[in-house]
């Protein structure tokens, strides 16, 4: 899994195996290093019908998603569009929060053989 900042966009990038764990599992994490701490990463599946969700703590970013809407979204693979949830934010403003699948990896392969 990769985090992705911009200033007004984070995305959450996983591959097609990460996607699967997510479903299967419930939860993926990732973290990077930094010169005096770690940044983490965490996405969540949640019950379906829940609402998404987003945390942004102590060098820490969750974002959950309801189950149904993660499955749906493997539906529509390969799609470039990802799931894109708006969040308010303190001043007024909103940020997007993405999960974006990449399936760069998984296309290149088949195109190998």
């Amino acid at each position: 899994m990769k985090l992705r900042i911009d200033p007004d966009k984070i995305s959450f990038r996983i591959d097609l195996s990460e996607l699967e764990q997510l479903l299967d599992k419930g939860e993926i994490h990732g973290q990077t290093p930094l010169p005096k701490d770690s940044l983490s990463y965490t996405l969540i599946r949640l019950p379906p019908g829940s609402d998404a969700r987003f945390q942004a703590q102590d060098n820490s970013y969750i974002l959950s998603l309801p189950q149904d809407i993660i499955e749906a979204h493997k539906a529509t693979l390969p799609s470039l569009k990802g799931i894109i949830t708006l969040f308010p934010c303190q001043n007024g403003d909103s940020l997007q929060v993405a999960l974006e699948v990449n399936l760069k990896k998984k296309l290149k392969h088949s195109l190998e053989r």
